[in-house]
């Protein structure tokens, strides 16, 4: 199958229904009802015919989708942050680990800018307890953060300027930051993928670079990706689907003297 999506439920999802499966060897799946607002989905790739099957390498994605959270309340969006601090942690899976943060895609475009974004409103800590330590709490943990490009701006594949500055402060762990493919208009900006297997940037548009990933700089790599893309094919799919959808609703409330068009 060629995918055309990042997201590694959508991709089991699609395996399932053209094969017309209920599950599938080598992954296994699990929901966590754990949030009332927001659908949380494990999906762990366990072995290589798992991941020849999904085109994903072995290991763990995590999706959080909440079609609501521009709809959410103050103690809502509270639980949803401890909800994503809480993988994140455990993906981590080390005590104080220093981390550097690696926001990825072009900064001048809005649909990859998701990484500068998110480094940008970043508590940057690696400076302050390298030179005003007296400032600092005692449990604060070593942050720092770059924005690397894309190669069609620096000229530079991203992975060799990740992977200079890495050797160069020696982080624990990486987290990398960047935009996704969906095949879903609706999970735009409303779905976020954590897993620790790295990235490979571009990957979703068919404009592959070199991997960020562990077995590459031999640092532990957590990628946190949200779709803010989808083709041009599905938009023009999902406005077709929902016009019919919306005519056969009009249809079913047919009135003999009006139409009804509110909900």
């Amino acid at each position: 199958i060629n995918f055309k999506t990042d997201m590694a439920d959508e991709r089991v999802d699609e395996y399932k229904k053209v094969n017309n499966l209920s599950s599938v060897d080598g992954i296994k799946v699990e929901e966590d009802n754990s949030l009332e607002f927001a659908k949380v989905v494990n999906v762990e790739v366990l072995n290589e015919i798992g991941s020849n099957v999904i085109d994903k390498e072995i290991g763990k994605y995590i999706t959080i989708e909440c079609k609501e959270i521009n709809y959410l309340e103050e103690q809502q969006k509270e639980m949803l942050s401890q909800k994503i601090k809480q993988i994140i942690l455990k993906l981590i899976n080390k005590e104080k680990a220093s981390i550097l943060v690696v926001g990825l895609g072009n900064s001048k475009m809005t649909p990859d800018a998701l990484g500068s974004t998110v480094t940008s409103k970043l508590e940057i800590t690696r400076h302050l307890l390298k030179f005003a330590k007296e400032f600092v709490s005692e449990n604060t943990r070593e942050i720092s953060s770059i924005c690397p490009g894309v190669l069609g701006t620096t000229g530079i594949e991203t992975v060799e300027i990740v992977e200079s500055v890495a050797e160069k402060i020696k982080p624990d762990v990486l987290i990398v930051i960047d935009s996704l493919l969906s095949q879903s208009i609706e999970r735009l900006g409303k779905t976020i993928q954590l897993t620790d297997k790295g990235i490979v940037p571009g990957s979703g548009v068919g404009n592959e670079r070199v991997g960020i990933k562990e077995n590459i700089l031999n640092i532990p790599v957590i990628a946190i990706g949200v779709p803010t893309v989808v083709e041009s094919s599905i938009i023009v799919s999902d406005t077709i689907y929902y016009l019919f959808k919306h005519l056969s609703y009009i249809k079913n409330n047919f009135d003999s003297n009006k139409l009804v068009f509110s909900r």
